[in-house]
């Protein structure tokens, strides 16, 4: 499988699809995206989809690990 895109892919993502990925990243459900973003968890779905395809990954975890990898999401080494 290839690493999650190459930069110039990210670049590729929408405003709204970053803000998807950024909730991704700290673990949020498409559901309580769906609600932190006022839109439909079908549109969550779509966004997701849209992700996966211009970053070429396949699964939530390597969206998560892209969010962390563009600064989207900061890792607490401590957990706090």
């Amino acid at each position: 499988m290839p690493r999650p895109g190459r930069k110039a892919r990210w670049g590729e993502l929408s405003a709204r699809e970053l803000e998807v990925l950024t909730l991704i990243g700290r673990g949020r459900s498409n559901d309580e995206i769906a609600k932190a973003l006022f839109i439909s968890p079908h549109t969550v779905k779509n966004h997701v989809s849209s992700i996966y395809r211009k970053l070429t990954i396949r699964d939530r975890t390597h969206a998560a690990l892209a969010a962390i990898r563009m600064g989207l999401v900061r890792v607490d080494p401590d957990g706090e």
